[in-house]
C-alpha cells in the first residue's frame, strides 16, 4: 500500500451532487458517471490498485469505497465523498472484493493516510507484514500477491538505489510500476 494523496474533486461529480443531494453511487441517475469516475480514479493512482498496488486497467478494476456503502445496519452516507472513493483491482480473493462490506474504521489502514506506508514491511519472499487487520480484511498475503512482490524483489537485487530511483521511480511517468510498494519500501526501508 502507498498513500494516495487525492485531488480535488472532479467538477461532474461536484455537479451531480449539487443537482441530486438525495442520490447515491447506487442510484440509477448516477450510472452513466461511474465509467467517468473509475477512469478519473486509475490516473488519480496511476494505474495501480489502492491496496495490492498490482497493475489495474479499465477492464479489471472497481470503484471502490473505503467506507463501505452498506457497512452493516446502515446505508454509507459517504457512497459520493470522493475522499471516500479508491480504484481497487476486481480480484475476488483479495483488496476490495475480498473486503466487502466488511470494515472497522478504527481499525483499517486506509491508502488515503499519509502515514499508511509505515505501517506495512515487505520481506524478499513477497510477504507483506504490518497492521494485522487491513493484511488479513484485504488478504494481501494471498499466494498470488506474494509471487508478484517477490518477483519485484528479486529483479531490484540486481540494481544498485540510483538505477531504481532512475528506472522504476520516475515521478513524472503517468504510471507507477506494478507494485511500486515493494520498490518504495525498498529503496526507502
Amino acid at each position: 500500500m502507498i498513500y494516495i494523496e487525492k485531488s480535488e474533486e472532479p467538477e461532474f461529480l461536484s455537479e451531480f451532487k449539487r443537482k441530486n443531494p438525495d442520490k447515491t453511487y447506487d442510484s440509477e441517475e448516477f450510472a452513466h458517471y461511474r465509467g467517468i469516475l473509475t477512469d478519473v480514479l486509475i490516473k488519480e493512482q496511476k494505474g495501480i490498485c489502492a491496496y495490492c498496488c498490482g497493475r489495474i486497467k479499465k477492464e479489471n478494476v472497481h470503484n471502490e469505497h473505503i467506507e463501505p456503502r452498506n457497512p452493516g445496519k446502515y446505508v454509507s452516507k459517504r457512497s459520493l465523498d470522493y475522499s471516500n472513493l479508491v480504484a481497487s483491482c476486481n480480484t475476488i480473493r483479495t483488496c476490495g472484493r475480498k473486503k466487502e462490506n466488511k470494515y472497522d474504521s478504527d481499525k483499517f489502514v486506509s491508502p488515503l493516510e499519509q502515514e499508511c506506508e509505515k505501517k506495512f514491511t515487505y520481506y524478499g519472499n513477497g510477504t507483506i507484514v504490518g497492521d494485522e487487520y487491513t493484511i488479513n480484511l484485504l488478504n494481501l498475503n494471498d499466494y498470488e500477491l506474494r509471487e508478484a512482490r517477490k518477483a519485484v524483489y528479486q529483479q531490484l537485487q540486481h540494481l544498485d538505489k540510483e538505477t531504481i530511483k532512475l528506472v522504476y521511480m520516475n515521478e513524472q511517468d503517468e504510471e507507477y510500476q506494478p507494485y511500486y510498494n515493494v520498490i518504495k519500501w525498498y529503496v526507502n526501508g
